[in-house]
């Protein structure tokens, strides 16, 4: 067996005692001016970005990513990885404790996994379809087979859904029958093994944590963190602005000129693994956008760069059909189509959509996330699409609406999204494979799956790549979907709130304020 990842190199000591050697103060409270709702508390039963954003204070993982998503230690120490990528053998922490004092086990790792596996709806779920069986010889051993070798496996174990849960509060029966996770009353008050404990949800106001003393990973600084539900952007300003809060996680890239004005706040901006593209109803429910030269006339009437310069603001012009943050895996060279109005006119006489004698060739419908990014994005492209004849209707919903809306009925013509597309490349698969999660457009291409089945078996990045490679110039043929623009995460605090987890590389990096102090 080929030992990996004994032990991560504690790099993260020194990050500790902050960048220009301040001690940490303990104590105090950080409010966040917070975007929205969670779902529940369940981590990892379904798609809830609301909750994902406080999921990692309550809870841990097996592994986690860092800021530089490497994939790093978490509730396991160290782990092994048979030469032949098919068995992985973890070995977990001795006297972590949930935070109702029972003793995490290696039983909990197993318990969560195979709820993941049952659960189709599960973000984490399509990832462990390779997964043979989940074993634990002891209390801090666990064993993973796999069917296939699965190369991207470890990065997805440390991102999304996989947040280890504690059996003993939910393998419960009631009359004589198991309780789904999704009806356990333990998703309104979770108990995790995180840096920070539940304390209280006032739904539509605010989310309450306080510090777990015995968090395994050091006692955190803070006190308390509080979720301040604030929806409305502008809000959430004037309440940064006003002193109500500490760091504003619900700016717009609109307000970033004033912010970095503005004397005690800071402004950290960070390249991302996320795009913004708009998507096509090409399989889930009559569309004209089912016939490939109606895609391209979209493509060749919207201009990217007016989309970007007006709308988004912060980040790069999309050139291709993955992200180059993943450099090993973006191919250059599948460009998408450059903007020529003559010709998308052109290809909608060819698809049968002349222009009537209103002016309009045909109706679609813009389904978009409420935010001034998207309202804006959104009305700049129903502004282009007027000038080929295609009359555009838009719909902004809240993210419950939207899910239900668009990944679960498929019920739009037209729909702009963004979304992590680290740490692997094989994140495509949920995106454009047949049947995947985020998969909304209802695309499907048999040379596709095939192409990104075989090349997460590879190990060998070279090799990989060329897979990958093949994926996006199908895609650009495709065009499945029209890449806009490559994200960048911003940071908005004030300059009192020092280590964020989002600078400290060695640490666990997404939502987990461990490390994070209020210097005041």
């Amino acid at each position: 067996m080929k030992k990996v990842f004994l032990t991560f190199f504690l790099i993260s000591v020194v990050i500790f005692v902050g960048i220009a050697g301040m001690t940490p103060k303990k104590g105090g409270t950080m409010v966040i001016a917070y975007w929205g709702d969670p779902i529940s508390f369940n981590p990892d039963a379904k798609i809830d970005d609301a909750g994902s954003g406080i999921y990692g204070c309550i809870f841990s993982r097996l592994v986690a990513l860092d800021a530089d998503y490497n994939v790093i230690p978490d509730l396991a120490k160290s782990w092994e990885v048979s030469k032949d990528g098919l068995t992985y053998t973890f070995h977990l922490r001795k006297g972590v404790k949930w935070q109702d004092g029972q003793p995490f086990t290696a039983a909990d790792v197993v318990w969560t996994f195979e709820q993941i596996m049952s659960h189709k709806e599960a973000p984490a779920h399509a990832h462990f379809a390779r997964v043979k069986s989940i074993e634990a010889p002891n209390d801090y051993t666990v064993v993973i087979k796999m069917k296939k070798p699965y190369s991207p496996f470890l990065g997805f174990l440390a991102w999304y859904g996989t947040y280890i849960m504690p059996k003993h509060l939910y393998d419960i029966t009631k009359g004589g029958s198991p309780v789904d996770w999704l009806n356990n009353p333990h998703n309104q008050k979770p108990i995790g093994t995180g840096p920070f404990e539940f304390v209280k949800w006032v739904k539509g106001a605010y989310v309450m944590l306080k510090k777990n003393p015995d968090y395994f990973l050091g006692e955190p600084y803070l006190d308390r963190i509080v979720f301040k539900e604030i929806p409305d952007q502008n809000t959430a300003l004037q309440t940064f602005l006003n002193g109500g809060a500490d760091y504003d996680e619900n700016t717009n890239v609109a307000q970033l000129g004033i912010l970095k004005k503005t004397p005690h706040v800071v402004v950290y901006t960070k390249p991302s693994p996320s795009r913004y593209y708009l998507a096509f109803n090409v399989g889930r429910r009559k569309s004209p956008f089912h016939n490939k030269k109606v895609r391209f006339a979209v493509a060749y009437a919207l201009n990217r760069k007016d989309i970007f310069d007006k709308a988004i603001k912060y980040g790069k012009v999309a050139e291709g059909f993955y992200t180059p943050a993943v450099s090993w895996a973006y191919n250059p060279n599948a460009k998408i189509p450059v903007h020529n109005i003559q010709l998308a006119k052109k290809l909608l006489d060819e698809a049968g959509y002349p222009v009537k004698s209103n002016g309009i060739r045909f109706k679609a419908t813009l389904v978009y996330f409420q935010g001034q990014v998207w309202s804006d994005m959104a009305t700049i492209i129903k502004e282009q699409l007027a000038q080929i004849g295609i009359k555009v209707k838009l719909e902004e919903y809240e993210i419950a609406t939207y899910i239900q809306k668009v990944l679960k009925a498929g019920d739009f013509d037209l729909t702009l999204l963004d979304g992590f597309q680290g740490p692997d490349p094989d994140n495509l698969t949920l995106r454009v494979g047949t049947g995947k999660d985020i998969n909304v457009m209802g695309y499907s291409n048999p040379e596709v799956d095939k192409l990104l089945s075989e090349g997460s078996q590879v190990f060998d990045i070279k090799e990989r790549a060329k897979y990958y490679f093949k994926v996006q110039t199908i895609l650009s043929q495709d065009l499945p979907i029209y890449p806009i623009a490559e994200v960048i995460n911003r940071y908005v605090y004030k300059d009192y709130v020092e280590d964020l987890p989002y600078k400290l590389v060695g640490v666990v990096a997404y939502n987990n304020y461990a490390k994070t102090w209020l210097n005041k």
